[in-house]
């Protein structure tokens, strides 16, 4: 299902040869070829291995519950990824064809896991923030896990479960705590990889299924042998999308912005939940809508009729409708397509269920058919995106090589001819030509420099506009979600007497803080991704119109005599080399965006202000109880001032951040970005003019053949173009 054995692999390699076999033509006709042309060997030569490389990337999504591991595991027919009742995929995982089976697991430092519990520690009371412990927190430390043994304990019986599950932060602690014995040998000072190959290959359940476990674990790929996986094809498994941690969500949508096709999975027991509407709009405001199918994933023992499953389907697409999504929904049971592909392995309870899904022959003959729609909507996505992705840029890099070839070969014709006066006015053409790029080359060389730093100033200002003036209003949308956030004290008036005022303000700020972390994931990061965007667009057109200025096009046709054209190469000629390649420099660079945005801080000026209102409100309900027997005590009072200064304070936080955001993006990467990107330019440029230069001495060994050398060479570049000819056609075939 997910191989095809159609790939245009072949096709394209024998483009790339039949090109390199006309630039071995070429070599052999006296000053046709030049600098150039080497570089188009390389990019030939390198065609198969840079479509074995890239990779389509296919997201399966969807809120806990929703059957996402038991649709991958159907989909590849193999049981990968760990499935079943009580099981919650603990961590995005990542499939891939492998020469053998492999479990590739990249574990987190211990640096990165003691600053996640320093953070879910932050304003934890007595032994706990502003101490020694928390400031030089170390887990692999006998002392530290017992801290947090004891804090764990505290928050599990002072903060019991709420409507939402156990909280955040007292998870995480948890998780740390509990897969620590397991992880301990393999986490290391630096991030390391952990390989579980052939049998072994199981074992990568106990980290992916496993919340414990999993903690520790920063990303998993599993490379699998045989025909299951096409080897251009990246599926991920990923957490349930409802998750109250951020830095699930986050990981979560890191892999959604780089997939080129998203799976949506629903529960047919549920339907559509509040949930999955809530990260569907997340999904939507991220402009990630363009390929997306969604997958009404049927319980067969939960509907006691078509009619019921055929509703809930039609539910699903009108609440859908509603989010102005246009949706495709296929309805069928992914454990029943498993079962199938895999029912010679099945245990005894697993084939009794599959005997119980068969006597419901009309489901299964829905089912059957629109898992057989899907399949086919499914490799038509795949096969426009793998198209748009692995051929279309090939194809088109080859047709402007023989754009170029072709041009060539009609001013050797040119040069070549039997007529003295064609023969002299090429000559004539081409010299002027080559005088007018030497001139330009001291033009360029002088203002690149000037032209750059136009640029830089001009991003810089943009930057500066967005984020510290705020054009975009990202900080005042910000500071009005903190202005309004509901902090409601008097959710925590039955534990406050318990625990204490300390206590509840831990609470309060890890629950402030948790709520702006989420919404700088589903607000902040798709603006500040949109502002970076345009930007880099504009340094891409910038450098591309300062490549167009400084063209000398030495083939245009109407400096030579009219040639018989290749009808599949009319029309403009584009040249071989963008003028910067951003997305390659920001890789060869490194370059990545700030990490830091904006974050809830608990500063000193803060608790010196809520200490002393407490204080004062402490004291004022005292004296006011001596007089009034009657009013007893409250923390309410106290805790709704510090929610009121938490809130406060943090929206002048928060503008401090944003400004230092823009500063690290002005000066970490966009600077560098331009920075290399001039450089690239610089050579392509340079480039262009060394082929100007020896293209004078080539064309004077033209002029000195005799005239019967003269013809050989002729006949030699009239094959060329005819091979040429074909090639360009083959080239029209496959697009």
């Amino acid at each position: 299902m997910m191989t095809n054995n159609t790939t245009p692999l072949n096709a394209i390699e024998k483009l790339a040869n039949d090109t390199l076999e006309i630039l071995q033509r070429i070599n052999q006709v006296p000053g046709m070829s030049d600098g150039s042309f080497e570089d188009y060997k390389i990019f030939c030569h390198r065609i198969p291995g840079d479509i074995r490389a890239q990779r389509l990337k296919i997201a399966v999504v969807g809120v806990i519950k929703s059957g996402k591991s038991t649709f991958v595991n159907s989909l590849l027919g193999k049981e990968l990824v760990k499935r079943g009742a009580g099981v919650i995929t603990s961590i995005t995982t990542r499939i891939r064809k492998g020469k053998k089976n492999r479990a590739r697991l990249y574990f987190k430092s211990w640096d990165k896991i003691n600053l996640q519990l320093q953070k879910a520690l932050l304003l934890f009371p007595g032994k706990g923030s502003g101490n020694e412990i928390f400031n030089d927190f170390d887990i692999r430390r006998t002392r530290d896990r017992e801290y947090l043994k004891k804090v764990y304990q505290e928050l599990s019986s002072d903060f019991p479960v709420t409507k939402n599950g156990i909280r955040p932060e007292t998870l995480l602690i948890k998780y740390a705590l509990q897969g620590f014995d397991a992880c301990k040998d393999l986490v290391q000072a630096d991030e390391t990889i952990i390989d579980f190959e052939l049998r072994e290959f199981d074992r990568h359940k106990i980290y992916t299924s496993d919340l414990n476990n999993a903690f520790y674990v920063k990303d998993v790929c599993l490379n699998v042998f045989g025909r299951a996986i096409d080897p251009n094809i990246e599926i991920a498994d990923c957490q349930g999308a409802d998750s109250t941690d951020p830095a699930q969500l986050a990981q979560v949508f890191n892999y959604l912005e780089s997939s080129n096709l998203i799976v949506y999975c629903i529960s047919s027991r549920t339907g559509l939940r509040q949930s999955d509407i809530s990260f569907l709009k997340q999904i939507k405001n991220s402009g990630l809508l363009d390929n997306i199918l969604f997958v009404n994933n049927c319980d067969l023992t939960e509907h006691e009729n078509l009619e019921d499953l055929i509703k809930i389907e039609r539910d699903i697409r009108d609440n859908l409708e509603f989010l102005e999504i246009r949706p495709q929904v296929f309805s069928f049971s992914s454990l029943y397509n498993l079962f199938i592909k895999i029912e010679s392995k099945l245990t005894k309870r697993d084939l009794s269920r599959l005997k119980l899904f068969r006597e419901d022959e009309e489901m299964l003959r829905y089912c059957d058919k629109k898992t057989d729609e899907f399949n086919s909507s499914f490799m038509e996505m795949i096969d426009t995106n793998r198209h748009k992705l692995l051929i279309s840029n090939h194809l088109k890099r080859l047709s402007i090589i023989i754009g170029q070839l072709d041009q060539r070969a009609n001013i050797f014709l040119d040069l070549l001819s039997s007529d003295k006066l064609k023969e002299e006015q090429a000559f004539l053409t081409l010299k002027n030509l080559h005088q007018n790029a030497s001139r330009l080359e001291s033009i360029v060389a002088n203002s690149i420099k000037g032209a750059v730093s136009g640029l830089k100033d001009e991003v810089e200002l943009n930057i500066k506009n967005a984020l510290v003036l705020d054009q975009n209003a990202v900080l005042k949308k910000a500071a009005e979600f903190i202005r309004t956030a509901s902090l409601d004290v008097e959710q925590y008036r039955t534990i406050a007497k318990e625990s204490g005022f300390n206590k509840i303000l831990y609470l309060m700020f890890q629950d402030f803080k948790r709520r702006l972390d989420l919404y700088v994931i589903k607000q902040v990061k798709p603006q500040l991704k949109i502002i970076v965007e345009t930007q880099e667009l504009r340094i891409t057109s910038y450098f591309q119109s300062l490549f167009d200025s400084y063209r000398i096009d030495l083939l245009k046709d109407e400096h030579y005599s009219k040639f018989e054209s290749v009808p599949e190469l009319t029309g403009k000629q584009e040249d071989f080399f963008d003028s910067v390649d951003i997305d390659k420099i920001k890789k060869i660079l490194g370059l990545h965006l700030p990490a830091e945005i904006m974050e809830a801080r608990y500063t000193p000026r803060i608790k010196a202000n809520i200490i002393t209102d407490f204080c004062f409100q402490t004291l004022s309900q005292i004296l006011f109880s001596l007089s009034n027997r009657k009013k007893g005590f409250s923390f309410s009072p106290g805790l709704k001032k510090a929610a009121s200064k938490i809130k406060k304070e943090n929206q002048k936080v928060i503008k401090d951040q944003l400004e230092e955001y823009h500063i690290s993006l002005t000066a970490n990467y966009f600077m560098p970005l331009i920075e290399a990107a001039t450089r690239d330019f610089k050579e392509k440029i340079n480039e262009r003019f060394n082929r100007y230069h020896a293209l004078k001495g080539e064309i004077e060994r033209v002029f000195s053949l005799k005239q019967s050398e003269k013809e050989d060479q002729k006949k030699k570049v009239l094959a060329i173009k005819l091979q040429i000819k074909r090639l360009a056609h083959d080239i029209v075939s496959c697009s």
